[in-house]
């Protein structure tokens, strides 16, 4: 008996993997007698073994038959193998570690190959080291990494169907495959080790299951580390009202709302509870109360939860992302309650900003909820990040609008073609446009000036 938990942990001490490979299994009788054929899933796997989940527990030493296929292998791969380990799971079930007793040397080399191309594990370290932002797995192309905005092919394999869908799904409980395969969508975050996050989105495509791997930085940067302008600081100590982050996707958006919180969390006693889907960056309260709810698993959507937050003490509510009339409808009324609301908005400016949160709501109840969200709104931080002259990072540019009696004027009368005049002239209120940005940006020789004319078109007869 102690020698199979010597192979065991040699077993264990090979590349292993998670895995979702569907194996057939015959537990092997006495006088070679063969018992039913059953159907399991291996959990994980390596050259020398790997585990079944099961609904029921065999004794150490049980031998078994093992079957599964594997792409561009012609014959089913036949394995004679042994319990060596037995693991308690949820739900009355049994997590069985196998070692291998009989293998083919040919069916051997297959798995090691098949092993490098599933191991998304690695995948994702590479990801980290590389500095890259996101990793795109795709059908028919190796996998792809965004560096500082460029899309790099790692020199890979290129993914078939079998395996990018055995490889995405070694990382998914089963709740989450079938949430995915209900809803043929999923979002959440994922860690594979304390110093790595990232968060993943899981898709079809083409009946392809594909994947996109956003890296989430381990430690959370103060907003002068981020390059943002210091009035995002006092938008972030306001008693009350609504800040907005706006830009495009992979702006920072979640980045600076993170920054925003934790500078809440050092400087004030206060209870907020954050609504993210999902939840990327992890705060420790420090002298604030942080309730970290994620859609879909801590709560239904945002629109519950933030009108269920509201009975929870809050004094500051973050709301991931304003996607509909009725979440919007509730920012408000939290606002007019006296909270302080932080969330972010698809949008390059301030403008188109303001014109969408308008625009969710139906046309006979815009002009209410014009005259409302003047009353309520704090200011608007719209974002971009771009390359730096060294093309080797990016740098943020910016534009700012605070509330004003004008400003609230021009949103009440839905007059928001005003707004970019307005925050050209209110340099006292800490107020800048984008293209005031981008000159800083460039003048501070950060950016290149094809850069700020390829983002400020009419900055082209400008900088010099």
């Amino acid at each position: 008996m102690e020698n199979s938990f010597d192979m065991f942990s040699d077993m264990r001490a090979q590349t292993r993997i998670r895995s979702r490979l569907k194996i057939k299994f015959q537990e092997i009788l006495s006088g070679g007698k063969m018992g039913d054929e059953e159907e399991t899933v291996a959990k994980d796997i390596s050259t020398n073994g790997m585990q079944l989940e099961l609904d029921k527990t065999y004794a150490l030493d049980t031998k078994f038959k093992l079957s599964f296929r594997l792409p561009k292998f012609e014959k089913p791969i036949e394995i004679i193998c042994r319990v060596v380990r037995i693991e308690q799971l949820k739900n009355k079930r049994y997590g069985i570690g196998m070692v291998f007793d009989e293998i083919k040397s040919d069916n051997k080399e297959a798995i090691m190959q098949r092993i490098e191309l599933m191991d998304i594990l690695k995948l994702l370290q590479i990801t980290a080291q590389k500095k890259a932002s996101d990793l795109h797995l795709t059908y028919g192309r190796p996998p792809i990494l965004r560096i500082q905005g460029r899309l790099v092919s790692l020199e890979m394999e290129k993914f078939g169907t079998w395996e990018l869908k055995n490889m995405i799904y070694s990382i998914l409980t089963d709740e989450q495959i079938d949430r995915f395969e209900k809803f043929k969508e999923l979002d959440f975050a994922f860690s594979p080790n304390p110093d790595l996050r990232f968060r993943a989105n899981i898709h079809f495509q083409r009946g392809n299951v594909e994947a996109t791997f956003r890296v989430i930085m381990p430690d959370l940067k103060t907003t002068h580390e981020l390059g943002l302008p210091s009035v995002v600081e006092e938008l972030a100590l306001r008693k009350k009202g609504i800040v907005v982050i706006a830009g495009p996707t992979g702006s920072g958006k979640t980045t600076t709302l993170a920054a925003m919180v934790d500078i809440i969390n050092r400087q004030k006693e206060a209870v907020i509870i954050c609504l993210e889907d999902p939840i990327e960056y992890i705060h420790k309260n420090i002298n604030s109360i942080i309730k970290q709810r994620e859609i879909g698993s801590d709560t239904l959507s945002f629109s519950v939860a933030l009108k269920r937050s509201l009975r929870q003490d809050p004094d500051v509510i973050l709301v991931g992302e304003l996607l509909d009339a009725e979440t919007v409808r509730t920012v408000i009324t939290a606002a007019e309650t006296g909270h302080l609301v932080l969330t972010s908005l698809h949008a390059p400016d301030t403008v188109q900003a303001i014109d969408r949160l308008i625009s969710i709501f139906p046309p006979q109840q815009r002009h209410q909820a014009c005259v409302q969200l003047s009353n309520s709104l704090q200011g608007i931080v719209t974002q971009l990040l771009v390359p730096k002259a060294d093309r080797e990072t990016r740098v943020v540019a910016t534009e700012v609008m605070i509330i004003t009696d004008a400003m609230r004027n021009h949103i009440r009368e839905g007059q928001t073609i005003q707004i970019p005049s307005t925050i050209q002239t209110g340099a006292r209120y800490k107020m800048h446009t984008m293209a005031e940005s981008f000159k800083r940006l460039y003048y501070g020789k950060l950016i290149t000036k094809q850069t700020a004319v390829d983002y400020c078109p009419e900055l082209d007869q400008i900088l010099t």
